[in-house]
C-alpha cells in the first residue's frame, strides 16, 4: 500500500459541488525534484526561495525515500490555539488555518505548536507562515509532475484506500 498523507477542508466543495477536497500525498511518487516548494515561494513571496515555501520536502537520504509535508488543517489547529494574538486563525471561507502577517507578534509559538512541522518562520519578515491550499487551487499540485501532490475529493482518497486495503487482504497468501 503507497503511504499517504491527506489535508482535509471540512467545508471546501470539489470542482461538482459535491464532497470535500483534499491534498493527498503519495510519498512513494516524491522525487524531490523541489518543483512544488519553489512553485509554492514564488506564489507566496515571489522569489524561488525553498525555506519560504509552505510545503517542505523531508529527505531520507539513506533509504532514498522523500517526504512532502504540509499543513494537514486539524480539527483543534494547536498552532491556533497558541497564537496570542490571534494571527494564527481558522479561516471559514476557505476553510484553512492562515497567519495574519499584520496581526503576527513573530514569537514563533505557532512554530513550536505544530507537531507536523508544517508552520515555519521567515526570518527576514519575522513572521510565521503556514499553507493556505493557494485558496483552493494549489500551485503544488500543478506543479507536481510525478503525480505525488493531488488535490481531489476526499471520497476519491478513501475509495482508493479501500481498494489498496482489499488487494492486499486478497494477496495475502502469496506473501506467508
Amino acid at each position: 500500500m503507497t503511504p499517504s498523507l491527506a489535508a482535509s477542508f471540512p467545508e471546501m466543495m470539489s470542482s461538482d459541488g459535491g464532497t470535500m477536497d483534499t491534498l493527498s500525498i503519495d510519498a512513494e511518487k516524491c522525487t524531490a525534484c523541489m518543483a512544488c516548494e519553489l512553485a509554492c515561494s514564488f506564489a507566496h513571496e515571489g522569489a524561488f526561495i525553498p525555506t519560504l515555501s509552505r510545503i517542505r520536502i523531508v529527505r531520507f537520504m539513506g533509504e532514498g525515500f522523500n517526504v512532502p509535508v504540509v499543513c494537514v488543517n486539524c480539527a483543534r489547529p494547536a498552532c491556533v490555539e497558541v497564537c496570542p494574538t490571534g494571527a494564527a486563525h481558522i479561516d471559514r471561507g476557505v476553510p484553512v488555518v492562515r497567519i495574519n502577517e499584520e496581526d503576527c507578534i513573530g514569537c514563533g509559538e505557532c512554530v513550536k505548536a505544530c507537531p507536523f512541522g508544517a508552520a515555519d518562520f521567515n526570518e527576514e519578515k519575522e513572521v510565521a507562515f503556514i499553507c493556505d491550499l493557494c485558496d483552493g487551487d494549489p500551485v503544488c499540485v500543478e506543479h507536481c509532475i510525478y503525480g505525488a501532490l493531488t488535490f481531489e475529493p476526499v471520497q476519491s482518497v478513501a475509495q482508493r484506500k479501500r481498494r489498496a486495503t482489499a488487494e492486499a487482504y486478497a494477496h495475502r497468501d502469496e506473501i506467508a
